[in-house]
């Protein structure tokens, strides 16, 4: 009942913008409404279509462009999406978000050089900014993108602001861990996994199999085995639960055959 209710005051906006519409067609606000509207359906074509007819009339209308490549994004056009979020960039070089949704778009492609760089752009704009700090502190553990130092300082920054984020006391802990500090690299993995199972058992869905390897991971390395086998078995049976393989299973299952 409630999914009809909402379709209905959908069918009305966009009843109402097609009135206001047919005497203001030239407004570019009225067609980017109008896209919100398609968005919020689900009906993508159609919200292209309108967020396209809103940048016609006025290329620079910034939320639309943002919310284009959110689109892209969303039915994995990747290469669209980029495409969207460079044109910001050149009409607001300030907006360090941009650069942050490049970087994790580059990241997904694999493309860690241009995603480090982005998450450094993204920090020079706003040196703030959590989500381009945490992903660039993981990219240099993780990656060999640059100074594991730099990244104990980045993943510490974040955390202090936000120490109730598991994602980022994981960074954190796993940043340790590649520094090869096992006893601080458990203490914060421990606390990242408590925060995720609350997070996971409070919205009724499974808790991040990741963070449970990394965990054992650091159990393992600081010297007590059977607990980090434990987490790793863990690990492997919340991933089997799950529709996608978590990124380091197979990584997991090798560091298992040696517990």
């Amino acid at each position: 009942m409630g999914l009809y209710t909402r379709q209905k005051q959908s069918d009305k906006a966009l009843a109402r913008l097609d009135q206001v519409l047919a005497s203001n067609p030239n407004n570019a606000s009225l067609h980017f409404l109008k896209a919100r509207v398609f968005g919020a359906q689900q009906h993508a074509q159609e919200a292209e279509a309108e967020l396209r007819k809103t940048l016609e009339l006025d290329p620079s209308y910034i939320a639309a462009h943002n919310s284009l490549g959110a689109l892209f994004v969303n039915t994995k056009q990747e290469d669209r999406a980029l495409a969207e979020y460079k044109k910001i960039v050149e009409m607001r070089p300030d907006i360090a978000m941009t650069y942050t949704l490049m970087g994790m778009l580059e990241y997904a492609r694999k493309n860690f050089d241009a995603a480090a760089e982005n998450y450094r752009q993204a920090l020079q704009q706003d040196q703030n900014s959590a989500f381009a700090a945490n992903n660039l502190a993981w990219l240099y553990a993780t990656q060999g993108k640059g100074n594991l130092d730099e990244a104990v300082r980045l993943a510490q920054s974040v955390v202090q602001k936000n120490p109730n984020v598991a994602g980022f006391v994981d960074t954190l802990g796993w940043v340790y861990y590649k520094k090869g500090l096992y006893g601080a690299a458990a203490d914060q993995l421990q606390k990242a996994v408590a925060l995720d199972e609350a997070a996971a058992k409070k919205n009724n869905v499974n808790a991040s199999p990741s963070y449970h390897y990394h965990l054992g991971a650091a159990l393992a390395a600081r010297g007590d085995k059977p607990a980090g086998k434990r987490e790793i078995e863990q690990a492997l049976s919340l991933n089997a639960k799950a529709s996608v393989q978590f990124e380091e299973a197979d990584e997991a299952r090798k560091t298992l055959s040696t517990l």
